[in-house]
């Protein structure tokens, strides 16, 4: 055999995952990944919650308002803007914030709750 080409040691196994997995998907047992709405969704969600945490509240506020604009209705993501305006102190905003998640989301007893608190 030649020295070049020993079995289970000239591979890329990236590629050969690649591979295995069409072979698997040609046979029918198993359903590609499609990407949807919600992927992109839950990744803005995720680089927001990172954002935040490291401190860097305007840039969080951007990203969850890209979730906002996408899904208008995203309880978490009014929620989350919500507690930073808490955390800095913001009453305006967290106000204007909660006036768009009242409109927006149909759960929305703790904000209307909220709201009448900051009035």
């Amino acid at each position: 055999m030649n020295e070049k080409h020993k079995i289970g040691e000239n591979f890329d196994k990236n590629q050969a995952e690649d591979i295995f997995e069409k072979l698997k998907n040609v046979e029918g047992k198993i359903k590609q990944k499609r990407k949807g709405k919600f992927d992109n969704i839950t990744n803005l969600m995720d680089e927001a919650k990172l954002l935040e945490n490291s401190n860097k509240y305007e840039e969080a506020i951007k990203l969850y308002n890209e979730v906002i604009f996408t899904l208008p209705d995203s309880k978490k993501a009014y929620e989350a803007i919500i507690k930073i305006y808490q955390k800095l102190d913001d009453k305006n905003n967290e106000k204007e914030t909660l006036k768009k998640a009242i409109n927006n989301c149909n759960k929305n007893e703790e904000f209307k709750k909220r709201l009448k608190e900051l009035s």
